[in-house]
């Protein structure tokens, strides 16, 4: 059996994994490609050896997701509790961003969900909608396209900005 071969196998067995956490049929190129980057470096995984590896790699990008969703909201330094990334519950051992768990595994994956995690929970708290499109004075919505997560206009399918690069991000 070739490695490409195994690798693929590996995948299909996730399914059954308790520890894998996410729908086999609809990874992501990136997130396949960080499995294969997990599977060259380690082997096979299961159970809590891939829990473990999942959760440092989920840690690592909503952090760094956090960080770039974060410069798109110029109020977001207002709120009472700041979002942070921690983690869940040990018996669960997830990675919990505003109180909300994540499941992406690729980073763009990742910093799309916290986009939305982070644009509802701003929402909620301000009764305002953020970020805008200056065109339309419309919410964008976080979207992935072309495997980047980006910010999408409300009044139609055009692309703003890069999630990170919005209006907001540069006054800061």
């Amino acid at each position: 059996m070739t490695s490409g071969e195994e690798f693929a196998q590996w995948i299909s067995l996730l399914c059954e994994d308790e520890a894998f956490d996410a729908e086999v049929d609809r990874l992501g190129k990136e997130a396949v490609a960080e499995l294969r980057r997990i599977y060259a470096e380690d082997g096979l995984l299961f159970g809590d050896d891939l829990r473990r590896r999942l959760l440092a790699l989920r840690f690592a990008h909503a952090g760094r997701a956090l960080r770039l969703v974060l410069s798109d909201f110029p109020h977001a330094v207002d709120w009472h509790i700041a979002p942070t990334v921690s983690m869940g519950e040990p018996a669960r051992g997830g990675v919990v961003v505003h109180g909300w768990e994540v499941f992406g595994i690729g980073f763009q994956d990742t910093l799309v969900e916290i986009a939305a995690g982070i644009q509802a929970d701003y929402i909620d708290e301000f009764w305002r909608v953020w970020p805008l499109c200056s065109g339309h004075r419309l919410g964008l919505k976080p979207d992935m396209r072309n495997g980047v997560g980006v910010w999408m206009c409300g009044s139609g399918p055009h692309e703003v900005a890069r999630i990170g690069k919005t209006e907001g991000s540069r006054r800061r």
